[in-house]
């Protein structure tokens, strides 16, 4: 089980402590040296689990992108801006203030600082991340079925413009949840992911059929294949038991 993590630190003796600590057993480092190479990954390459940071960033030619910067592109970016940061910081550093009221900031860490320490605060944050990630798939999870109850109801009152307002919705909530969850599997390779995947592309099949139907004029869908498709998604919502256990045996490897 690997957890990916993203280094920005200038080239030197410190990055090289930092990754020796940050184990090839347990974490996969991407390192950037400077801000302006940290933006173009925020840009381009995959989210990672973590990030560590240098608050003392160095210019790239005539132009300095400063942690501060960095951590508010972040924020902008939907992606990232969940994203834990582990920030390290010298006494000296105007900027700790700022950074410390940036809410996806879990820690600051003093140079020079205790390994163990360092490790331990690794450790934390990666184990909150996993923590609200269950989380939210719960809250997710929830929100289906409520939704569920609502369209059922429209669907009994015979109400066909609300109907179909409220299975688009019901859609876009699906789809969103199936990327939710797919994505921070392919990330950690769960091992029933192809399964999982595929039983998601069955029942996205199965929504854009009823809303193909529905678009059509003077054309419903009855309840009973609503609740079948409430029955079929949460056939697959229980397959997520494992997928939660899967969570947390990994949340368990964490132990610094």
């Amino acid at each position: 089980m690997h957890f990916s993590i993203l280094l920005i630190e200038p080239p030197g003796i410190d990055s090289q402590l930092l990754q020796l600590m940050l184990a090839p057993e347990k974490f996969r480092v991407r390192t950037s040296e400077c801000g302006l190479k940290a933006w173009n990954a925020i840009l381009t390459d995959d989210v990672p689990d973590l990030v560590v940071m240098d608050a003392d960033l160095p210019q790239q030619g005539e132009i300095q992108i400063t942690a501060v910067q960095l951590l508010e592109m972040m924020n902008n970016q939907a992606k990232w801006c969940n994203v834990p940061k582990v920030i390290l910081a010298s006494n000296s550093n105007s900027s700790i203030l700022k950074i410390s009221s940036i809410s996806s900031v879990n820690a600051i860490i003093l140079k020079p600082y205790d390994p163990r320490r360092f490790m331990q605060e690794i450790y934390k944050s990666l184990t909150q991340h996993i923590e609200s990630h269950i989380t939210e798939v719960n809250r997710q999870h929830v929100q289906l079925g409520a939704a569920f109850q609502e369209l059922i109801k429209l669907s009994e009152q015979q109400n066909a413009n609300d109907l179909a307002r409220a299975f688009t919705q019901l859609s876009h909530a699906i789809e969103k949840h199936f990327d939710f969850e797919e994505h921070f599997m392919a990330r950690h390779n769960y091992p029933d992911f192809i399964d999982h995947h595929d039983n998601h592309k069955l029942l996205l099949t199965m929504v854009d059929q009823m809303k193909a139907e529905m678009a059509q004029p003077e054309k419903s869908i009855t309840t009973q294949r609503i609740e079948k498709l409430r029955t079929d998604l949460f056939e697959d919502v229980n397959d997520d038991k494992k997928y939660i256990k899967f969570l947390s045996n990994l949340r368990s490897s964490l132990v610094g």
